[in-house]
């Protein structure tokens, strides 16, 4: 039989791509670090403003990513041009995003850039083995060895200190960042991060789905496994045709075995037990979904409980795993809250028309964020790229 002719580009290609343009309308760029003493290279939207690389121009001619520049981190030294003492003053405080185990960079953090873009410089990276973050490393591979990465990112883009926000295995990063290097993040704040996952709640979560490990649930081979991930992270699972869900298997889950090993990693550190979870020296915010179908919200409770008076945990009501995705007006406003008050009580989270509108408009879909308004994206960018940058601007979200 002759192999089967592919007729339309891969959809989440281009809807990728429709997000590289809406990151650079709000001032960011795509630049790619090397550190770890030159195995690694890291991918990480940073701000327009940051200053240019100072080996950008060398770099550009080689580097196969457009709008992008590969510079090599230099510890304690930042590779970038110096900034007069007034654009200093006037700079935005910095705020590293770290995304979760589905996606990268361009996927998990659409409809929280608007918000966050204005009171924070954003610097946005893909954690090692997504996206086009890459590492020859021999080093053991796991949640140390990506804080560790993200440590020397912050090296290279000259952040001495700055607020970390980390979603679920993101999360995970973050908190080891914060632990091993506590004088470097001013704050802290996780959504759906399992730290405290202790094994009998690693088995209960295999043994529901049907599974021997969590390898086949967080890197689906098929669209129907891929479906399943859906309906573990969202609160309502969307129907999407089987070539959608395909093109998204083939984009998203490359480089099956480094992360097989993120996720073996991830389920030895989770069976070490209590004293390996340091409390964090800054404060700390824990927010999760009452029902979250990935990491229980016994653990929120428990990270709470650990962490003592640095946390503050916030349950949102019938809440996913995607709180940023499901939930965003409310997850936006209490991290937004943290992020400029710190754990002071928060004050009610009035949506205005313009934010609705707004939240509604930079709808978008990932391999574990997919929603209704991805279908009506998918459909446009197949007959025309113009018909999907219309589609993306008509997208809703299913609540």
């Amino acid at each position: 039989m002759a192999p089967s002719v592919r007729l339309l580009p891969n959809i989440v290609e281009i809807q990728e791509s429709l997000h590289a343009l809406f990151y650079r309308s709000y001032g960011l760029r795509l630049e790619h670090f090397i550190v770890d003493g030159g195995h690694t290279r890291v991918a990480c939207w940073v701000p327009a403003s940051h200053g240019k690389p100072v080996a950008a121009a060398a770099a550009a001619d080689d580097d196969d990513d457009e709008d992008s520049a590969s510079v090599r981190a230099t510890p304690g030294a930042s590779p970038t041009s110096p900034m007069t003492a007034e654009r200093r003053r006037r700079r935005k405080p910095p705020l590293l995003l770290i995304h979760g185990f589905g996606a990268s960079s361009l996927n998990h953090w659409v409809k929280q850039i608007q918000v966050l873009s204005r009171h924070f410089e954003l610097y946005i990276p893909s954690l090692v083995f997504f996206f086009s973050s890459t590492s020859a490393s021999q080093k053991r591979r796991g949640e140390f060895f990506q804080a560790d990465a993200m440590l020397q990112l912050m090296d290279a883009l000259g952040v001495e200190r700055c607020q970390v926000v980390g979603l679920s295995y993101g999360g995970i990063v973050a908190y080891r960042m914060a632990t091993l290097a506590p004088a470097r993040v001013a704050r802290l704040a996780m959504a759906g991060s399992g730290v405290m996952m202790n094994r009998a709640e690693y088995d209960a979560l295999i043994e529901r789905w049907g599974v021997s490990t969590t390898v086949p649930l967080f890197l689906p081979r098929t669209p129907a496994e891929l479906l399943r991930l859906i309906g573990m992270a969202h609160r309502v699972t969307p129907y999407l045709p089987e070539w959608i869900l395909q093109d998204a298997v083939d984009r998203f889950f490359e480089n099956r075995e480094e992360k097989a090993e993120l996720l073996e990693d991830l389920r030895e550190q989770r069976a070490k037990g209590h004293p390996e979870y340091p409390v964090p020296q800054m404060e700390t915010l824990i927010v999760w979904g009452e029902d979250d179908a990935v990491f229980p919200i016994s653990i929120g409770y428990r990270m709470h409980k650990c962490f003592g008076a640095c946390s503050r945990l916030v349950v949102f009501e019938k809440g996913s795993h995607a709180l940023q995705a499901d939930d965003t007006d409310h997850f936006n406003h209490t991290i937004l809250h943290f992020l400029l008050h710190g754990n002071a009580s928060p004050r009610s989270s009035p949506t205005s028309p313009a934010a609705a509108a707004a939240a509604a408009a930079t709808a978008a879909f990932s391999p574990a964020l997919l929603s209704a308004g991805a279908v009506a994206v998918a459909a446009g960018a197949a007959a025309l790229a113009a018909g999907a940058v219309a589609a993306m601007s008509a997208a809703t979200v299913v609540q």
